[in-house]
């Protein structure tokens, strides 16, 4: 048989975009005509052009000489039989009779065959072959494997998501490779375009044409039903006719859903209903909304899928939402609340997860019934520190105007309370002071008062919050007796750390908070109610500037266990302590706590502080690389959160790493911003301080010292108003010492030195000692200066503060040069520019390399190796994984969590580019690391 191009016939000219399968089936059937016979199987979805296929090949085989015959699945047997149909009916069989020989009936049929081919080529085309009976289907293959060197052709066609009675059969003849599979995939963009030409007329844009192949998943029969539409509506195949494409092509299949359902039997109206409220559903949840046996809904599902307005999904079938608009817009009001009422009802009671009831009851004129509210509340648990949907806030408002309970009123205020704290706490405080008003049980108010002080905490109602959570104390001190139990006692310890954590934030707050927490005794970490009243007393500890090893040990017993719970700020606060008390890996690994699990765990507002204090640490260990890489992604993860908190921390984060970076007028840019956006950060203790620190090294770095002196004696006195003692929290002594000193103005820069000297003793780290040393260096004389310079640069060598560090020594190889030693002056100024260059800060790198020419020295040939950039602490680590020690055994080994050695090992394999321990190069060990790493 001739293969022939797609115009050749008429046929051709309606089957477009196929014209290469056409050409393989006439193949087979010029196989067959040369007396091999030959069967071949279309196989593909709906309306994807299996029946047009067969039209033209049967229009092409009738032109070479074929005597065709065309059937369906449903008309196959007697077509085949070529049998004329008995008037009278079928004939009842004879219940004495012997059950019908299959093989002699297989046998008729294949005499009769050979008869017919007898007379020339025979084509057997069977459309919808998977509704054929099995009995029909293995009559064809009988006569198949019989008549394999007759000129018979069979074409079959199967609807790929349909099942049949013949669709065993069909997967039986291909498995035996007695029939050749066609697939038929979607139709080409060439294809496409033709069918549009002809439709809407030409020229077609290509673009338009991609479009339309996109929408219809390149199905030609959704294709011809879109094109009817836009040709109704005037659209051309133009740029401009592909800006309206999309707004008008839902409509389209909408627009003739009501004709399509007024001819349909009842179950197939039930259905579409049905899946018109639910959206998505499998057959049994279909068939118990809809009234009817789940056999019957499936089979109207078929109805349904065949004319496009259900769709197959991972959860059953889907309707799209112009086409349930279309479907529920001819029902009564009431009974679609009615139906979604029942929906509601019915998926709740299958377990279906809490968004898809809340889906229904968003449509509900009244939220009354208990196991709504128990509904919401599972919706809301299924977001833990994320805002609710409004969806849910919706709900729970409507909920508040029903007829309810007081302590149903109260349950609602409460769940309203938690789905809008992420994002709006002024309005959960107004609900949590509600559901507390409404309470009366000593133990139900304390619950509720925690909520309130934790959602109170960083806004204007922290002190109020406060106030009340003191109040709640007293009256449950009063309430259980003299022996209260093992869930009083941790009841109570959780109400005094929320009242803690409330105010160890707020400047107003804290002096209220400090008086209570200086009466408690100091408890032992037992339980998680007892570590987090450790967490938020460590805080307390380091503000009030108590040693630095007290603080420590707090924060340490508060982190010593790994809640169940996801970390929170009983993470955050204790990290933080460990950070100021030169614990640099122990606060990293509680701040990765915070940060691990992805934000589908952690909730932003505690992944974006804990991303920003990462930063501040890093910034500090000299890793101004690392630290702006924090702090972005600690803005980036705020932006994507949506508005509500506007992450000071990370804004001051941002602009202290670009600072020092020398990116002066970015930081302005950045903490300009946060000013703008926070109206509350002045009460925001930690980072109201912090932002002024900061803020006075950018109007250093633009000149303006006398400015950034303000700032600096701003921040002095808020914090000592604050009863803020610790002098690391935001150290602004020592640049305003250091600029005082240039000013000359020596008495005064020495009256901030003495007034801050025994607060850094009592902290006692060797940061806080090394830059107290520092500071009485700058306000020093002559040899006494050296001498303080040089201690200070010993200290701070044995602190995690590189950068100061490299501050320090800069400033004594200034002062060696003034004295008159060149040598030694050279010999820090070199170490200087290797330090500051590793850490990224080139402001200073430059200053030291014009200072070293000066000393007479020569530009210091910096090492190459990535090992330089390595931390002491990633050293020691690497040192060990490279010879095998796993991380258990590394971490007995270094005092430290398998979760740091996991995290500097990450650090290591970054900053070398390598994939794994095994790639470790040498030199890594530090000078006093014995074999046994000790």
């Amino acid at each position: 048989m001739t293969v022939i191009p797609e115009t050749r016939h008429e046929s051709s000219r309606t089957l477009v975009g196929r014209s290469a399968e056409l050409n393989s089936v006439l193949r087979q059937a010029g196989r067959a005509r040369a007396g091999t016979a030959q069967a071949v199987l279309v196989r593909g979805p709906a309306g994807i052009g299996r029946s047009s296929l067969l039209t033209a090949a049967a229009i092409h085989l009738r032109a070479d000489g074929f005597t065709v015959r065309t059937l369906t699945g449903s008309t196959a047997p007697g077509l085949i039989d070529d049998e004329p149909a008995d008037p009278a009916g079928p004939v009842a069989a004879d219940p004495a009779a012997p059950p019908p020989d299959p093989y002699a009936d297989r046998r008729r049929f294949h005499a009769h065959l050979a008869r017919r081919l007898a007379a020339g080529p025979l084509a057997l085309v069977v459309d919808d072959a998977q509704g054929c009976e099995e009995a029909t289907l293995r009559r064809l293959d009988f006569a198949l494997r019989r008549l394999a060197g007759q000129p018979l052709l069979v074409l079959l066609a199967q609807r790929t998501e349909s099942d049949g009675p013949g669709t065993a059969v069909l997967a039986e003849l291909l498995a035996q490779d007695r029939c050749t599979l066609m697939e038929l995939g979607p139709m080409s963009e060439t294809g496409t375009g033709r069918m549009i030409d002809r439709a809407l007329g030409g020229p077609v844009d290509p673009l338009f044409a991609r479009r339309c192949a996109e929408l219809c998943g390149g199905n030609p029969h959704l294709l011809g039903r879109l094109l009817a539409g836009l040709r109704t509506a005037g659209i051309r195949p133009d740029r401009g006719g592909l800006r309206r494409l999309r707004s008008v092509y839902g409509g389209i299949l909408a627009s003739l859903i009501p004709d399509f359902l007024a001819v349909q039997p009842g179950p197939v109206r039930q259905v579409a209903t049905a899946l018109a409220v639910l959206g998505r559903a499998d057959p049994d949840l279909l068939g118990a909304l809809a009234g009817i046996p789940a056999r019957r809904a499936e089979t109207a599902l078929a109805v349904l899928r065949r004319f496009e307005a259900a769709t197959p999904g991972t959860r059953g079938a889907v309707m799209r939402d112009p086409v349930r608009r279309a479907v529920l817009a001819g029902l009564p009001a009431g009974a679609v609340r009615e139906l979604r009422t029942r929906a509601a009802r019915l998926l709740n009671d299958a377990g279906r997860p809490a968004a898809d009831v809340v889906a229904q009851l968003l449509f509900l004129d009244r939220i009354d019934e208990p196991w709504m509210l128990a509904v919401l509340r599972d919706a809301i648990a299924a977001t833990p520190g994320r805002a609710a949907g409004p969806d849910v806030v919706g709900c729970l408002r409507r909920a508040l105007t029903a007829r309810l309970t007081a302590a149903e009123r109260k349950d609602v205020h409460r769940e309203l309370a938690r789905a809008c704290a992420p994002t709006a706490p002024a309005a959960a405080l107004w609900h949590l002071h509600k559901a507390l008003a409404a309470t009366e049980d000593a133990r139900e108010k304390a619950s509720i008062a925690m909520d309130y002080g934790l959602s109170a905490a960083g806004t204007r109602q922290a002190t109020e919050a406060v106030r009340t959570l003191g109040s709640v104390l007293d009256d449950f001190d009063a309430g259980p007796g003299a022996a209260p139990g093992p869930a009083d006692r941790e009841l109570r310890t959780t109400i005094a750390s929320a009242l803690l954590v409330t105010a160890v934030n707020d400047t107003t707050a804290m002096s209220v908070a400090r008086e209570r927490a200086l009466t408690w005794a100091l408890p032992r970490g037992d339980s998680p109610a007892e570590r987090q009243l450790l967490a938020a007393m460590s805080v307390m500890t380091c503000l009030d500037g108590r040693p630095a090893a007290e603080a420590a040990a707090q924060a340490r017993k508060a982190l010593r266990v790994e809640e169940a719970a996801p970390a929170g700020w009983w993470v955050l606060g204790p990290s933080t302590v460990l950070s100021q008390a030169d614990a640099v890996d122990e606060a990293l690994a509680g701040l990765e706590r915070s940060c691990a699990g992805g934000p589908a765990r952690q909730a932003a507002r505690v992944r974006v502080p804990a991303l920003a204090g990462r930063s501040l640490i890093l910034h500090n260990a000299g890793d101004i690389a690392g630290a702006l890489r924090q702090a972005r992604a600690a803005l980036a993860l705020a932006e994507r959160s949506g508005p509500g908190d506007p992450a000071p921390l990370a804004h001051i984060a941002l602009g202290s790493a670009l600072l020092s970076a020398g990116r002066t007028a970015e930081a302005a840019l950045v903490l300009d911003r946060l000013v703008r956006t926070d109206a509350a950060l002045e009460r925001r203790l930690y980072e109201w301080h912090h932002y002024l620190y900061v803020r006075g090294r950018a109007l250093r770095e633009h000149g303006d010292l006398e400015g950034a002196l303000a700032v600096w004696r701003r921040c002095g006195r808020s914090l000592a108003e604050a009863g803020v003692a610790n002098p690391l929290l935001a150290p602004w002594w020592l640049p305003a010492v250091s600029t005082l000193a240039r000013f000359g103005r020596t008495a005064e820069a020495a009256g901030i030195v003495e007034e801050v000297r025994p607060n850094l003793r009592r902290w006692g780290t060797p940061r806080a000692l090394g830059l107290g040393l520092l500071a009485a260096a700058c306000v020093a004389d002559g040899r006494a200066r050296l001498r303080l310079l040089r201690d200070s640069v010993d200290v701070l060598a044995s602190s995690p503060a590189r950068l100061e560090l490299a501050k320090a020594e800069y400033q004594l190889g200034h002062e060696l040069l003034l004295h008159g030693d060149a040598d030694g002056a050279r010999r820090h100024l070199r170490r200087v520019i290797e330090r500051a260059t590793h850490c990224g800060y080139h402001l200073l790198a430059a200053t030291a390399r014009r200072l070293l020419v000066h000393a007479g020295g020569r530009m210091p040939q910096l090492a190459t190796s990535a090992l330089d950039s390595l931390t002491g602490s990633e050293r020691r680590v690497a040192a060990l994984a490279r010879e095998g020690v796993s991380n258990k055994k590394i971490a007995e080994t270094l005092f430290i969590t398998t979760r740091t050695v996991e995290m500097h090992l990450t650090n290591v394999y970054r900053k070398l580019d390598v994939r794994g321990r095994s790639e470790l190069p040498g030199g890594l060990r530090p000078s006093g690391l014995l074999a046994t790493g000790r």
